[in-house]
């Protein structure tokens, strides 16, 4: 006979909380908090501006907090959906960056044993207070509790502030350079957004955008095309702009950057995760960077109303390689990176070309050299829809000198008051003319 039963497979929480915050750092805590912050802020907006929306981020050796003042949290969705760990498949919020439903909570519990979370809408107000490390200990239902207040009268937006920090994170907190390259990873992975006027601050100093550029004119043009890709029936569209970077940039930011809905992914990549050094199916293998790709800049911009059809992790710092979406994109960043290699090829040519012509005295053309030398750098949005083209190399040379006696120079050093003495006894005015006369002199003398 045949009896049912089971067994307990229920996670502990003191596991789960430690289980989760193992794969993401503090950086990438924090930014998981702003990105609330972003989507909030993109979901209010009316229009493409998000100018008067402010992030506040306020760090310091016992605690860290995050402000905005982006709408807020309706209470039935704190109570039912935001605070629980993975989405419900019934909650389809107007999402562009979250998709998982674990970015606050695993935030939280990767930066401190203590956090509270205060959010006021146009008619609600509540606060969340809560002591980590009783909670792990706890039983029952996984629960958060929550004190809601009819006093609304607060700014509109979400306060998330994080106490007891964790050993690690308060170490990291102290060391002198920690906000400034956070500020320059904020400034990295929300340039879109701050560019459409999104104001973040940490420390009470707003962070800046950085503006992406690449040159432009006398022959050269970007590379800028757009394409539609699919996953399980949602669209994506790939916006794909290649190109040369300007002068004296340093070979750090050469390589790939992905956005995926404007967040910034994959920052400079030069693997075999962006194309180099991999061969697609059937293909000839493609070139690893090295130096000759020194400028080689690239910009994949993914968007799509559907942020689980984009390929990127949980914690989106990395690109899902397995992707159907990214396999497609992938194709086309491995036929860019073999157009731009003949690219410096040509140039590579031309240089050799060049060199050897001067060594016969003769001159070769560099028609790519004197276009890169001459364009412009121009920002990704003045770079209008087409491929990517240089100037044909030249492949002919021409005389350096016109065609006749050849002719050199002779060069020395004399007293000065001996050159005086023989201008006024020959009547000559330069120095040159007193030269050509003594060598012509010398010359009718020795040779005749």
């Amino acid at each position: 006979m045949t009896e049912l039963d089971a067994v307990d497979a229920t996670a502990t929480r003191g596991f789960f909380v430690d289980m989760i915050v193992r794969d993401i750092d503090v950086n990438g805590a924090i930014l998981d908090l702003i990105d609330n912050a972003v989507d909030a802020a993109l979901s209010q907006a009316s229009g493409e501006s998000l100018a008067g929306y402010v992030v506040e981020v306020t760090i310091d050796a016992s605690q860290f907090s995050i402000q905005d003042n982006c709408g807020g949290i309706d209470i039935d969705v704190a109570r039912k959906y935001a605070f629980r760990f993975g989405r419900a498949p019934e909650f389809q919020p107007e999402s562009r960056i979250g998709q998982f439903g674990i970015g606050m909570k695993r935030a939280v519990f990767r930066l401190g044993n203590r956090f509270l979370v205060e959010s006021v809408t146009e008619s609600e107000r509540f606060t969340i207070d809560v002591d980590v490390s009783e909670w792990r200990q706890e039983e029952g239902e996984w629960e958060f509790p929550m004190r809601i207040d009819t006093d609304h009268e607060a700014p509109y937006g979400t306060f998330v502030k994080v106490t007891e920090l964790r050993s690690n994170v308060s170490e990291q907190f102290q060391r002198t350079r920690f906000v400034d390259d956070l500020r320059t990873e904020i400034k990295d992975r929300y340039t879109q957004a701050i560019v459409r006027g999104l104001e973040i601050i940490v420390n009470q100093q707003p962070v800046e955008f950085r503006i992406h550029r690449l040159l432009s004119g006398f022959g050269i043009i970007p590379e800028h095309v757009t394409e539609t890709l699919y996953s399980n029936g949602d669209a994506v569209t790939m916006t794909a702009l290649v190109g040369i970077a300007p002068p004296r940039r340093p070979a750090s930011e050469s390589g790939w950057y992905i956005y995926c809905n404007g967040r910034l992914v994959v920052k400079a990549d030069r693997t075999s995760a962006t194309g180099w050094g991999t061969a697609p199916p059937g293909d000839r293998e493609l070139p690893a960077w090295h130096n000759q790709y020194l400028r080689f800049r690239g910009y994949v911009f993914l968007e799509s109303n559907n942020p689980a059809a984009l390929p990127w992790s949980t914690t989106k710092t990395e690109i899902d390689k397995s992707s159907p979406v990214y396999l497609k994109a992938l194709g086309y960043m491995q036929s860019m990176i073999r157009r731009y290699a003949t690219f410096t090829n040509e140039l590579s040519l031309e240089r050799t070309h060049a060199e050897e012509a001067d060594d016969s005295d003769e001159i070769a053309p560099t028609n790519i050299q004197d276009a890169i030398n001459k364009a412009s750098a121009v920002t990704l949005a003045q770079i209008p829809e087409g491929k990517f083209k240089v100037p044909e190399r030249a492949t002919q040379s021409i005389p350096k000198r016109p065609p006749g006696p050849r002719t050199s120079s002779i060069q020395f050093n004399v007293l000065t008051s001996e050159i005086d003495e023989l201008k006024r006894a020959l009547r000559l005015r330069s120095n040159k003319q007193v030269g050509e006369t003594a060598f012509v002199r010398l010359y009718e003398e020795e040779i005749g």
